[in-house]
């Protein structure tokens, strides 16, 4: 008797009714999962960005310089979208210079921890944003910046949730980034979660044990990080109003402060300074020269010498947990 085949493909073998949708279904995951692998490879994770941003099915494509867009391709509109640039100025820094510089509880960058030197900022319901630098090789050249900014398809849980999801997306980046690239990511733990309680809660004179270590004013404070390329500290009055921000940035990262677009073009120019709303002081690390900052939460607000003194405090702290040389001293004008 002769037989014949009949040549079947994934999508020919449907049956009525809710087959042919269970086999669409399984088609579109194994389409999203291709285009996912080939644009980004293992820079997303498609469970972790659904579980984070709230995505349905989780496509990409890859971008530039070797970053990647994820996206869902349905109608949640959720994604991931992760910069890679090298060298010493790299764009992405000045790009997000409003993201670096934010001044509400949820937009301010928090350590990730564990010895990533990643940090997130929840940022709104519907956005978040994630930086990471990695010294890549023996000079700023080969420097690596990582840059991710998320849009979420669905209202976020409370702030610390909306971190530890996103220090979840970026600590597989960094990991692959630094794999891929070749460069030294030490002292990496696996918890994905980051250090709670940042900038919660105040600190009376002389209480804070973190990014405010030494400071004799009521702050608000992150857990200190030697591995973390930006560290905050924000002064406050008595009342627990937030006054000035105190901040330390490394690497590339001095680029943002100094393209903030409400500064004056004498602000943070030479090894330090000082005027009637900022200072600033500078010191020699081994990723560059760093810049520590002082700067008014709300502007025309007066710093005096308590003010410039716990920026002293703060530069010297972070600088010793970052192997720097001694902060310059300050210059009044």
């Amino acid at each position: 008797m002769k037989k014949y085949v009949i040549p079947v493909t994934a999508v020919a073998v449907l049956v009525t009714g809710g087959g042919a949708v269970y086999a669409k279904g399984a088609y579109d995951g194994w389409r999203d999962g291709r285009a996912l692998e080939a644009g980004c490879g293992g820079l997303v994770d498609s469970a972790e960005m659904k579980s984070a941003l709230g995505a349905e099915r989780v496509s990409g494509k890859g971008t530039a310089g070797g970053g990647c867009r994820a996206f869902d391709p349905g109608a949640t509109k959720a994604s991931v979208t992760i910069s890679l640039q090298s060298g010493p100025e790299p764009e992405s820094v000045v790009a997000h210079t409003e993201r670096i510089l934010a001044r509400d509880t949820a937009g301010l960058l928090v350590p990730v921890g564990g010895g990533r030197p990643a940090l997130v900022s929840a940022g709104s319901d519907s956005e978040s944003y994630a930086t990471a630098f990695l010294p890549c090789g023996k000079g700023a050249d080969d420097d690596l910046v990582l840059s991710l900014t998320a849009v979420h398809a669905r209202p976020a849980g409370t702030l610390q949730e909306r971190r530890d999801d996103l220090a979840a997306l970026v600590t597989r980046a960094v990991e692959w980034a630094a794999e891929r690239h070749h460069c030294a990511l030490p002292g990496i733990g696996k918890a994905k979660g980051v250090p709670s309680g940042a900038f919660e809660k105040l600190k009376k004179s002389g209480e804070a044990t973190g990014t405010c270590l030494g400071i004799r004013l009521p702050a608000y404070e992150a857990e200190a990080d030697g591995a973390a390329p930006i560290e905050q500290c924000l002064l406050a009055g008595p009342d627990g109003k937030q006054t000035f921000r105190i901040a330390a940035y490394y690497g590339p990262y001095p680029n943002a402060p100094r393209h903030d677009p409400f500064r004056s073009p004498y602000d943070y120019v030479g090894r330090s300074g000082s005027n009637g709303e900022r200072s600033w002081t500078t010191a020699s690390c081994p990723t560059g020269e760093a810049l520590y900052t002082l700067e008014p939460i709300r502007s025309h607000t007066t710093a005096w010498d308590r003010e410039r003194t716990a920026l002293r405090v703060f530069a010297a702290e972070s600088a010793k947990r970052h192997g720097c040389g001694a902060p310059a001293a300050a210059a009044h004008r």
